[in-house]
């Protein structure tokens, strides 16, 4: 009989490509109607799909706030949330920058894209907050928790607990929370195609208060060494702003982790000696017949 190895379950590169490949459409294709749901709610005059989106955030409550849940379960919502805020806060900035490219946005529209953001921005986080207190109550879940949950990506972060592994704590991070890089990327670059294609259509038209005005002068222009001097300086800065942003983040791991860490070892130090004293037993006490008999 043929007996399969491991290298005969291992899927060629070419079809794990495919795969990927599929799986990125898809979700890009996903991510771009709610980009559109998202953009159409928040420029509309009218405030009810606003309302509907707003209440989809509180429908969720329902669905989820009378399940069985344990502290493994409640870590997926946890880390599901988190890619859900950044993706939110992501998005509407997306939006931003679109509108903003399109020209013609005056300092009240601008106030006002704010207010709506805020609003958006703060029925999450109450629905959010509201699902999580049930959760956390009628599971019988302390909120000490989540400061457990803290310690374990802050652990990530800072590489605890993978040593020896050949892979970047970064990644150990996203990978933990299960945020889909690759979609967000596409959806971003497409975003920001169409912004600088609506930058260069109004400079055609004379709009010369454009925020993007001296961008669009260099290719309209035809200077592209000089365009591509600045692409290459905009990507140098944006790589050193995610260098320094790590940097941060590690140190404030790795202060968060020594602060907690070393008062929860010196708590169950402190407590391993005292189980330990209380369960020697002290010598048994001669009775006095006992005494009688000795002399």
């Amino acid at each position: 009989m043929h007996s399969y190895s491991h290298t005969d379950l291992t899927i060629p590169h070419h079809l794990q490509f495919i795969v990927v490949g599929v799986y990125v459409i898809i979700h890009s294709l996903f991510l771009f109607v709610h980009v559109a749901t998202l953009s159409v709610a928040v420029n509309s005059a009218d405030n009810a799909l606003l309302t509907l989106l707003i209440s989809g955030n509180f429908a969720e409550i329902k669905s989820t706030v009378f399940k069985k849940y344990n502290k493994q379960n409640l870590f997926k919502i946890t880390t599901s949330d988190i890619c859900e805020r950044f993706k939110l806060g992501l998005f509407l900035l997306l939006i931003l920058f679109l509108n903003r490219f399109q020209g013609e946005m005056t300092t009240s529209m601008v106030h006002d894209y704010y207010s709506m953001c805020g609003i958006v921005f703060a029925a999450e986080l109450i629905s959010d907050w509201i699902k999580h207190s049930f959760i956390t109550k009628f599971n019988l879940i302390k909120s000490s928790i989540y400061f457990d949950y803290a310690l374990i990506l802050s652990g990530d972060v800072t590489g605890i607990g993978h040593e020896g592994l050949n892979l970047d704590y970064t990644h150990a991070a996203v990978k933990r929370l299960g945020l889909a890089q690759i979609p967000l990327v596409c959806v971003t670059a497409r975003y920001l195609h169409e912004a600088v294609r609506f930058a260069i259509a109004f400079q055609g038209n004379g709009d010369v208060d454009h925020p993007v005005a001296a961008l669009v002068d260099l290719v309209a222009d035809g200077n592209r060494w000089k365009f591509y001097t600045g692409l290459m300086q905009g990507m140098a800065a944006l790589v050193l702003f995610k260098i320094v942003l790590g940097i941060c983040i590690r140190i404030v791991a790795r202060h968060y982790l020594g602060g907690p860490i070393s008062n929860r070892i010196s708590k169950s130090s402190s407590q391993s000696t005292s189980r330990k004293s209380s369960s020697v037993k002290s010598p048994p006490k001669e009775s006095s017949s006992d005494n009688k008999k000795k002399q």
